[in-house]
């Protein structure tokens, strides 16, 4: 190295592995990533899930949040593991009800916190997945999947995402990105769960 030079690399981080790559099997092209509820600059995660339209090419990301630590009925604050891409504004579902998320804290480097604006009703129990619902009684999902991302994306204008249209042994408790019990319904048997 020449004298008087520094190098500030970040070193790339390293992925786990989340399901049998093998498998995999990879759609052609790309399809638009069209979602400003993500900020620019953020990645979309590997095996993330899509919601993807054929006919206009767009794909949006299905926000969904895993819950680390029970909820009691009256909470506020619901603890989540990191890696989501939930944001202030969205309504989280639990499927029978629904709740405005006021703040999110990331300080804490084992998991975030979501405050939301009321509260759920319900007991929501550690391992829950949380999804950004279509209407503020949480019983309908926004986007439902229809395919996971294959490779990490950074978003930004035009980017685009290429979808995987199966693959099995996905370990689901690793996922960034959980995916919900609507998006496995849509995902079908073309996606296997372990």
């Amino acid at each position: 190295m020449a004298a008087g030079c520094k190098y500030n690399l970040k070193p790339i981080e390293v992925e786990k592995e989340l399901c049998n790559q093998q498998t995999i099997y990879r759609m052609i092209g790309g399809f638009n990533l069209v979602d400003p509820s993500i900020s620019e600059g953020v990645y979309v995660p590997h095996t993330a899930p899509l919601a993807v339209d054929f006919k206009t090419r767009i794909a949006v990301v299905c926000k969904n949040v895993r819950v680390t630590e029970q909820v009691v009925a009256d909470g506020l604050k619901v603890k989540v593991s990191k890696g989501h891409l939930a944001f202030i504004g969205m309504t989280l579902g639990t499927g029978t009800k629904g709740a405005l998320i006021s703040a999110i804290d990331k300080s804490n480097s084992a998991y975030d916190e979501i405050t939301v604006a009321a509260a759920f009703g319900e007991v929501v129990k550690a391992g829950a997945v949380l999804f950004e619902a279509g209407a503020a009684g949480g019983t309908t999902q926004k986007n439902t999947a229809t395919h996971l991302n294959y490779a990490r994306v950074k978003v930004e204008e035009g980017a685009t995402i290429t979808p995987m249209g199966r693959v099995y042994e996905i370990k689901e408790a690793l996922l960034p990105c959980p995916v919900s019990k609507k998006d496995k319904e849509s995902l079908g048997a073309r996606f296997m769960f372990i």
